[in-house]
Protein backbone atom coordinates (compact mmCIF):
# COMPACT_ATOMS: atom_id res chain seq x y z
CA UNK A 1 0.00 0.00 0.00
CA UNK A 2 2.88 2.45 0.97
CA UNK A 3 4.37 2.09 -2.74
CA UNK A 4 0.81 2.87 -4.58
CA UNK A 5 0.34 5.58 -2.16
CA UNK A 6 3.53 7.23 -3.02
CA UNK A 7 2.83 6.56 -6.89
CA UNK A 8 -0.34 8.22 -6.40
CA UNK A 9 1.16 10.91 -4.99
CA UNK A 10 3.65 11.62 -7.16
CA UNK A 11 1.22 12.26 -9.82
CA UNK A 12 -0.69 14.61 -8.16
CA UNK A 13 2.21 16.76 -7.31
CA UNK A 14 1.00 19.31 -9.71
CA UNK A 15 -2.40 19.59 -7.80
CA UNK A 16 -1.21 20.90 -4.50
CA UNK A 17 -4.45 21.17 -2.93
CA UNK A 18 -4.87 17.51 -3.48
CA UNK A 19 -4.02 15.07 -0.10
CA UNK A 20 -3.98 11.37 -0.34
CA UNK A 21 -4.60 9.62 2.36
CA UNK A 22 -2.05 6.50 3.05
CA UNK A 23 -4.84 4.77 5.23
CA UNK A 24 -7.10 3.55 2.06
CA UNK A 25 -5.03 5.17 -1.19
CA UNK A 26 -7.67 7.24 -2.10
CA UNK A 27 -7.78 11.34 -2.95
CA UNK A 28 -8.98 13.08 -0.50
CA UNK A 29 -9.64 17.47 -0.38
CA UNK A 30 -10.01 19.47 1.78
CA UNK A 31 -12.91 20.73 3.27
CA UNK A 32 -13.77 24.56 3.14
CA UNK A 33 -14.10 26.09 6.26
CA UNK A 34 -17.40 27.46 7.82
CA UNK A 35 -15.91 30.74 8.31
CA UNK A 36 -15.10 30.54 4.59
CA UNK A 37 -18.27 29.01 3.97
CA UNK A 38 -20.16 32.01 6.04
CA UNK A 39 -18.05 34.86 4.09
CA UNK A 40 -19.06 33.57 0.65
CA UNK A 41 -22.35 33.06 1.08
CA UNK A 42 -22.65 36.43 3.08
CA UNK A 43 -21.79 38.69 -0.16
CA UNK A 44 -24.28 40.53 -1.50
CA UNK A 45 -26.23 40.01 -5.10
CA UNK A 46 -24.66 41.78 -7.73
CA UNK A 47 -25.68 43.18 -10.77
CA UNK A 48 -23.57 42.51 -13.62
CA UNK A 49 -24.71 43.59 -17.19
CA UNK A 50 -28.54 43.34 -16.32
CA UNK A 51 -28.51 39.87 -14.46
CA UNK A 52 -28.54 38.90 -11.20
CA UNK A 53 -25.56 37.36 -10.09
CA UNK A 54 -25.76 35.05 -6.59
CA UNK A 55 -22.80 34.40 -4.36
CA UNK A 56 -22.23 30.33 -3.93
CA UNK A 57 -19.19 28.65 -2.91
CA UNK A 58 -17.40 25.63 -2.87
CA UNK A 59 -17.34 22.18 -0.50
CA UNK A 60 -13.95 21.63 -0.97
CA UNK A 61 -10.51 24.34 -0.62
CA UNK A 62 -9.11 23.89 -3.55
CA UNK A 63 -7.88 26.18 -6.38
CA UNK A 64 -10.49 27.12 -8.84
CA UNK A 65 -8.65 25.25 -11.60
CA UNK A 66 -8.79 21.71 -10.17
CA UNK A 67 -12.75 22.76 -9.42
CA UNK A 68 -13.53 23.79 -12.48
CA UNK A 69 -11.43 20.83 -14.13
CA UNK A 70 -13.39 18.19 -11.86
CA UNK A 71 -16.84 19.55 -12.34
CA UNK A 72 -16.35 20.15 -16.39
CA UNK A 73 -15.38 16.61 -16.00
CA UNK A 74 -17.99 15.07 -14.34
CA UNK A 75 -20.71 16.64 -16.33
CA UNK A 76 -18.92 15.51 -19.96
CA UNK A 77 -18.94 11.91 -17.89
CA UNK A 78 -22.28 12.13 -16.73
CA UNK A 79 -23.48 12.83 -20.51
CA UNK A 80 -21.81 10.02 -22.01
CA UNK A 81 -22.88 7.79 -18.80
CA UNK A 82 -26.17 8.35 -19.23
CA UNK A 83 -27.09 10.06 -22.64
CA UNK A 84 -30.99 9.86 -21.90
CA UNK A 85 -30.41 11.79 -18.84
CA UNK A 86 -28.42 14.40 -20.55
CA UNK A 87 -30.58 15.06 -23.13
CA UNK A 88 -33.42 14.99 -20.87
CA UNK A 89 -31.76 17.71 -18.76
CA UNK A 90 -30.66 19.59 -22.24
CA UNK A 91 -34.72 19.86 -22.30
CA UNK A 92 -35.35 21.97 -19.53
CA UNK A 93 -33.08 24.97 -19.51
CA UNK A 94 -35.19 26.48 -16.96
CA UNK A 95 -33.69 24.12 -14.08
CA UNK A 96 -30.31 25.47 -14.64
CA UNK A 97 -28.45 28.60 -14.15
CA UNK A 98 -24.49 29.51 -15.14
CA UNK A 99 -21.70 29.26 -12.39
CA UNK A 100 -18.66 30.67 -12.52
CA UNK A 101 -16.09 28.90 -10.01
CA UNK A 102 -13.18 31.40 -10.40
CA UNK A 103 -15.75 34.81 -8.86
CA UNK A 104 -17.74 32.19 -6.77
CA UNK A 105 -21.07 33.67 -8.27
CA UNK A 106 -24.41 32.12 -10.48
CA UNK A 107 -27.33 33.05 -12.34
CA UNK A 108 -30.22 31.74 -13.69
CA UNK A 109 -30.72 34.25 -16.99
CA UNK A 110 -27.46 34.24 -18.11
CA UNK A 111 -27.07 32.92 -21.71
CA UNK A 112 -23.28 33.63 -22.44
CA UNK A 113 -20.91 30.97 -21.97
CA UNK A 114 -18.24 33.42 -20.21
CA UNK A 115 -18.09 35.33 -17.06
CA UNK A 116 -18.49 38.96 -17.34
CA UNK A 117 -15.86 39.61 -14.56
CA UNK A 118 -13.38 37.20 -15.14
CA UNK A 119 -13.75 36.06 -18.86
CA UNK A 120 -13.37 32.19 -17.65
CA UNK A 121 -15.27 29.76 -18.47
CA UNK A 122 -19.18 29.41 -17.44
CA UNK A 123 -20.65 26.15 -16.16
CA UNK A 124 -24.43 24.55 -15.50
CA UNK A 125 -25.53 24.90 -12.48
CA UNK A 126 -28.09 22.94 -11.03
CA UNK A 127 -31.02 24.50 -9.12
CA UNK A 128 -32.79 21.81 -7.57
CA UNK A 129 -36.10 24.39 -7.75
CA UNK A 130 -38.83 21.69 -8.84
CA UNK A 131 -42.68 23.31 -8.98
Amino acid sequence: MESLTATIQERVKPYADIEVSSKDGNVHWPRTSFDRLEEDLDRPVQIIEGCEWEPTTDSYDISPEVSHLYEKTRQKVFAILEPEADKENKQHPELYGKRCIYCRIWTRDFSKQKCPKCSNELLEFPLNEWD
